[in-house]
């Protein structure tokens, strides 16, 4: 396991003074960078190897928001690898115990230069990360009420029945771009979360990054909404390519 200590900002918060489901996911993409940077396999050792960690889904609890001001622990570890693609976990807790957020994320190992994935990991990486049980299996540790089991990471995400017109246009700018030079995770979930009601408070977000998307490009969202509790949304390029999938729910599924 890997942890560091933060204290809840006011530009990470939600318009309610709570921390928001994109500066959730800021931390989360922190914590796990600060773990490969402090065990030797970080941004030098991937570009030395022309490798990256692509995320591919999320599946994020949100138990209770921290608010203003409020410390923090932020907690990752790796749980699960086959062929390229690596499972990783996450939780995010008071100082006093209390869960906050977990998260099941999956993540493809992917050679940079031919765009394609990766199955020869260096041994580095295995002896950095380690390998430790998955949180969907230890949430009675962590104090998380067990959920049922077939609702993490089940399946895909249906979009058969997102809207047909899209709901703004974005085009892609510096401010959108990561390290890779494509948009960030988080940026992705932000673009996506804009077209949500504005008082809609997400307990459980789901994602599936389809494809990359470079400076320039446009994105569209499209929304449907399934329930009082659901809604979809999907981000397209301009010839109608699916770049995110992703589902908001306002209680625990």
């Amino acid at each position: 396991m890997y942890s560091f200590r933060s204290r809840v900002r006011y530009s990470e918060l939600s318009a309610d003074k709570k921390l928001s489901l994109v500066s959730i996911i800021n931390y989360f993409q922190d914590c796990c960078t600060y773990e490969a940077e402090d065990t030797g396999v970080g941004l030098k050792w991937l570009n030395d190897h022309h490798t990256a960690w692509m995320l591919t889904n999320w599946q994020i609890h949100i138990l209770r928001r921290p608010k203003y001001c409020e410390e923090i622990e932020i907690i990752t570890w790796a749980c699960d690898f086959k062929y390229f693609i690596g499972k990783r976990s996450f939780l995010i807790r008071s100082l006093t115990g209390e869960p906050l957020v977990y998260a099941l994320s999956e993540w493809a190992y992917v050679n940079v230069e031919k765009g394609l994935p990766e199955k020869n990991v260096p041994q580095e990486e295995f002896d950095a990360y380690g390998m430790d049980t998955p949180i969907e299996q230890r949430l009675e540790e962590f104090g998380i009420d067990q959920i049922p089991e077939e609702v993490l990471l089940k399946g895909r995400i249906d979009i058969s029945d997102v809207g047909t017109e899209p709901l703004a246009k974005i085009v892609v700018s510096g401010e959108h771009l990561d390290t890779n030079n494509h948009v960030n995770n988080a940026q992705y979930v932000a673009i996506a979360s804009s077209v949500l009601p504005q008082d809609f408070d997400t307990k459980v977000f789901r994602a599936e990054y389809k494809m990359q998307s470079k400076l320039g490009d446009e994105l569209y969202p499209y929304l449907y909404k399934e329930d009082e509790d659901t809604y979809k949304v999907i981000l397209k390029d301009e010839n109608q390519n699916v770049k995110l999938v992703c589902c908001f729910h306002s209680r625990q599924k």
